[in-house]
């Protein structure tokens, strides 16, 4: 790596890693799966080779972070953070609010009702749902990947939610 370069990235490392680092934890909500990620989006800027060749190193960086979140969710690993990282022997891993074991047990139930709730759903709207959610792809992208109408995504979408929201709060 040349000596601009890593001054560049020194530099981009001391003014963006904390708005980085907040970016992906407000769409992660795993305070330590997004330190990873921050971790992994400099180490692909700076394996990227020439940082000059690149005309905005900020934008390249959390368009990569947003691809490794993406990455991140189609492995499966998009549980909620305090399930996932739960260690009964370790209520600390849990966030403030969420230490009590009724706050997981509701939690857990509330995944377990989603998942079911998917499930009840037509084949299409559960891939309609996992397009937008799981791949972030936009409507129109998935209108068009799935050779349906714009409108047919919106109401496929408009009925999951709400099939979603009724299952998942009911008593």
């Amino acid at each position: 790596m040349l000596s601009s370069d890593h001054q560049l990235l020194v530099q981009l490392f001391r003014d963006c890693r904390q708005e980085l680092l907040s970016f992906l934890l407000g769409r992660l909500g795993c305070a330590q799966t997004a330190d990873d990620l921050c971790q992994e989006s400099f180490v692909r800027l700076w394996r990227s080779g020439d940082l000059s060749r690149i005309a905005n190193p900020r934008a390249y960086l959390f368009r990569t972070a947003l691809n490794l979140i993406t990455d991140h969710h189609r492995c499966g690993k998009n549980r909620p953070s305090f399930l996932a990282d739960l260690d009964e022997d370790d209520p600390s891993v849990l966030p403030t609010e969420e230490r009590t074991g009724e706050a997981a047990t509701l939690a857990s139930e509330q995944l377990d009702r989603a998942t079911a709730a998917l499930e009840e759903l037509p084949p299409l709207s559960q891939r309609i749902f996992y397009l937008s959610r799981f791949e972030g792809l936009k409507q129109r992208e998935i209108a068009e990947r799935l050779g349906v109408s714009l409108r047919t995504v919106e109401e496929h979408l408009r009925r999951t939610l709400l099939h979603l929201n009724r299952r998942v709060h009911e008593d």
